[in-house]
């Protein structure tokens, strides 16, 4: 009885294992199935996504730029592109609230946007950089052109740069980083006192305060205003100081007593030029006999700038036999001065126009009876030709009482902000 009883026991334990060990497995197999169903709707979905990344259409921009060339106008630009004639005129009728077209200058950055969705182009932005502190744009924004301009923001710098001169004043203020617009207006501020040819030498110097102006980023945007400058010739010592008049629209430059820097005449009316042949007899290079030169030639590349001696108005522009392309400006006090063997004129320059001393009239090019790229410059006083080297130029105006203190409190202000800047260099 005992044996059965140990038998029976020995048969149930048995039983109970193989049911536990049929659980197990049961489980197993269950896990297993939702684990494939799973990785099952795990392939369909994805499956489904690169079904659905296949269909995408390809969508992205293209920019284009364009530099205005002469002759160039907003309008041709745009018609190189793919935009209809319609939309054309919308352009030009919303853009020209913002600038004025016709003012564009030859080298002004355009870039056109265009969005490409499949195989259809479509131009959604135009920007215009008229200068480069600002950009002027059309966009397209649900199917309506509209328009906006960005403009930098800007910060201003006071810097002071003391030079002597090494080989010449261009390259000696290049190396120090003086932008080419300072280097430019300090000439001009010079030019009636001093032939920059023949007067200056190694080892004089050159003081300029100016202002810059840079981005966020430290980069250089555009040059300011020249406060002091100052050039030291041997025992000779040229010193300018910026200075505004209550009445009037634009600053001038005076030296320490007050006496303006602007002389009737430029002496040199090109920057950059070789004296090549001076004021009297000569045996002309062309026509091979002696005559009187009754001028001064100044050699330089063809398209250098040449500037209006003076304030005046363009008597007679055109042809002039020998003389090829040639100006003649009438100034006051009796005064002309004519410019021969020009390439070609400065926009704008016709007859009885005013210009400015300083403005550029047109380039040195090597038209008539020329063997060579030169300006021929004369000064005419009074129906005489004579020698613009040599020439008594008249004075500027000399301030006095109220304006003369003016001025020197405006002096002594700028020497202040000198002498901080010389301590801080």
């Amino acid at each position: 009885m005992a044996s059965i009883n140990r038998n029976q026991i020995i048969l149930l334990l048995s039983f109970l294992l193989l049911l536990g060990i049929f659980y197990v497995l049961a489980i197993s197999f269950g896990e297993n199935l939702v684990k494939e169903k799973n990785i099952s709707n795990e392939i369909k979905a994805n499956k489904k996504v690169i079904t659905k990344e296949a269909k995408l259409e390809i969508d992205f921009t293209i920019v284009q730029k364009y530099l205005l060339r002469e002759g160039d106008t907003f309008t041709k630009v745009l018609k190189r592109t793919n935009i209809e004639n319609n939309e054309i005129n919308n352009i030009n009728n919303i853009i020209s609230k913002k600038i004025d077209l016709k003012k564009l200058k030859v080298g002004t950055l355009i870039e056109t946007h265009t969005k490409l969705i499949g195989n259809k182009e479509i131009v959604n932005e135009i920007i215009i950089y008229p200068d480069s502190e600002k950009k002027i744009y059309v966009r397209k924004i649900n199917n309506i052109f509209v328009t906006g301009e960005d403009k930098k923001k800007l910060f201003k710098k006071s810097k002071l740069n003391e030079i002597y001169i090494k080989n010449s004043i261009y390259e000696s203020l290049k190396n120090v980083n003086i932008p080419d617009e300072i280097i430019m207006e300090f000439v001009e501020l010079y030019s009636f006192d001093i032939d920059f040819q023949r007067d200056i030498r190694k080892g004089n110097k050159i003081k300029i305060f100016f202002d810059v102006y840079t981005d966020s980023q430290n980069n250089f945007i555009k040059s300011g205003e020249i406060y002091f400058s100052e050039i030291i010739l041997n025992d000779e010592s040229y010193e300018l100081y910026r200075f505004k008049l209550e009445d009037h629209l634009f600053a001038e430059y005076f030296n320490s007593e007050g006496k303006s820097a602007t002389k009737a005449l430029m002496k040199t009316p090109i920057n950059g030029a070789r004296l090549s042949s001076g004021f009297g007899m000569r045996k002309h290079p062309i026509l091979g006999y002696n005559k009187k030169h009754q001028g001064v030639d100044f050699a330089a590349p063809t398209g250098t700038p040449i500037m209006a001696a003076g304030t005046g108005h363009i008597e007679f522009v055109g042809n002039n036999g020998g003389a090829g392309k040639y100006i003649r400006i009438k100034h006051l006090n009796g005064y002309k001065t004519s410019y021969s063997h020009l390439s070609k004129y400065a926009s704008g320059i016709k007859k009885n126009i005013k210009v400015r001393q300083g403005q550029v009239i047109g380039f040195v090019g090597n038209t008539g009876l020329s063997t060579g790229p030169h300006l021929h410059y004369e000064v005419i006083f009074n129906g005489s030709r004579i020698n613009p080297m040599k020439m008594k130029l008249p004075s500027g105006k000399q301030l006095k009482n109220k304006n003369l203190e003016t001025f020197k409190a405006e002096k002594e202000r700028i020497n202040i902000e000198l002498a901080q800047l010389k301590s801080m260099n």
